[in-house]
């Protein structure tokens, strides 16, 4: 009987050892295909990547010597659309053997530059074709660096998944060819002269224009962010403060504890240049709403009123979260300033003002001079893709244009005839050029709390 048994139990651990080299096989099969599948692809994105940057240099040298507006234009969009399928392969590349981050924004700004040219729609300028000639000299450097890495890569049957496990374990051999090459073509990209794109290249945001005047003591700004948010409380304890220097409009952040809760805080953040609050988050976790939209947009209304914040048309009202967003722009002689834009933030449960966003109307509200139309109505209309029916406006609107500038513009709401999805069409007051196309989505605009900025 125990004999009997004794084989038994050796015959079911044979079957149990046998399973378990059948199933690490197995698994080890399915780890070699996936790592086949994913060394595919990262081949693939090398060595398409390397067609993307020839087809770049290659268009870009034909658009330095088209004749012709036509011949410009169809070079100029080949360069943008293979600089963009250049930026989708080099997020394709393993990161842990190559980092392409001057690269990639080589490229970006190349895309940038050629889709500004070439939306005009007619020659390039002198200052133009000059700009054109430095980028496609440094797109063919980069180009042939990459070839050379190319060859390197096909001579020595490189695959990038062995490298890459390599690397990011630490083991992979400091004068590897590929790795100095990648590193090579990166600082080179880095040691590119900087390209003047000319005025007409929207690359940075447009500079703070009401933030112009002599930078306000702290002491100053302080007392001008207690007095923002008086209606909290009268003698706010102050917890910290900081100066931001490094930032696109440098202020003073203040952190104050809230009367009513130990744990709670409310943020209030000041220019430095002129002193005036642009932020404030006084966030918590809200109840079921209790009061109607009406007396939520009245509060709104009050809270901007009684701090000097006049002429302000309600463009939009979104729920979240248990408040709800109401999003403000300055109006004035019947135009609607976009760029001077707010929002605040009210409590559904008892009103009480959550947070105000005024990014865009500390930084460019300001006297302006005034704006008048040469195109009109009708000939606006006209502009109108002819497929297109209006369902709202025009109403004249200021907005930035591609170049940082701000024109004015009729804004036009439209959809298909016999559809359904509404858009903002934006049409030059001045010039009647088409500026710009907004879809309409009916997703809110989340302003995040003050941890999450």
């Amino acid at each position: 009987m125990h004999r009997r048994t004794f084989w038994v139990a050796i015959a079911l651990l044979g079957s149990v050892a046998a399973g378990s080299v059948f199933w690490g096989l197995h698994q080890l099969g399915i780890r070699n295909r996936l790592q086949t599948r994913l060394e595919n692809t990262y081949q693939r994105a090398f060595h398409e990547l390397n067609f993307n940057m020839g087809a770049i240099e290659a268009e870009l040298a034909k658009a330095t010597v088209a004749s012709t507006a036509e011949q410009t234009m169809i070079r100029l969009a080949a360069v943008w659309r293979q600089a963009y399928a250049a930026q989708e392969k080099m997020g394709q590349v393993p990161l842990g053997v190559a980092e392409f981050e001057n690269t990639e924004r080589f490229l970006a700004r190349l895309g940038d530059a050629v889709l500004s040219v070439a939306s005009t729609g007619v020659m390039p300028t002198a200052q133009e074709r000059k700009m054109l000639d430095k980028l496609s000299r440094q797109a063919r450097e980069l180009s042939n660096s990459l070839l050379v890495l190319q060859s390197t890569v096909l001579a020595e049957n490189v695959r990038f998944t062995d490298l890459e496990l390599r690397t990011l374990g630490d083991r992979a051999p400091r004068d590897s060819a590929v790795l100095g090459q990648f590193r090579q073509v990166e600082e080179q990209v880095q040691q590119f002269p900087e390209v003047p794109m000319g005025d007409h290249v929207n690359i940075a945001v447009p500079p703070p224009l009401a933030v112009t005047v002599a930078p306000t003591p702290i002491a100053t700004a302080e007392a001008n962010a207690r007095q923002f948010v008086r209606h909290i409380g009268a003698d706010l304890r102050l917890q910290s403060q900081v100066t931001v220097t490094d930032a696109v409009v440098p202020h003073y952040s203040f952190v104050f504890a809230h009367p009513e809760d130990a744990n709670r805080r409310v943020t209030v953040e000041v220019v430095r240049n002129g002193g005036r609050v642009f932020q404030m988050f006084a966030e918590r976790a809200t109840a079921a709403p209790v009061l109607p939209g009406a007396e939520l947009q009245a509060r709104a209304d009050r809270f901007l009123y009684e701090r000097g914040i006049a002429n302000m048309k309600l463009l939009g009202v979104e729920e979240w979260g248990g408040s709800v967003i109401f999003t403000y722009c300055y109006a004035a002689d019947g135009i609607l300033f976009y760029p001077d834009l707010l929002r605040v933030r009210v409590a559904q449960d008892n009103g009480e003002i959550l947070s105000f966003e005024g990014n865009g109307y500390v930084k460019y509200h300001r006297e302006r001079g005034n704006f008048s139309e040469v195109v009109g109505i009708a000939a606006a209309t006209a502009k109108l893709n002819e497929t297109l029916e209006v369902i709202a406006g025009p109403q004249r609107v200021v907005l930035f244009d591609r170049r940082g500038v701000e024109v004015l513009c009729w804004e036009f709401t439209v959809q298909r005839r016999g559809g359904t999805e509404q858009f903002l069409v934006y049409i030059n007051a001045v010039t009647g050029r088409e500026e710009n196309i907004v879809r309409l989505d009916a997703k809110p605009a989340i302003m995040p709390p003050a941890h999450a900025r």
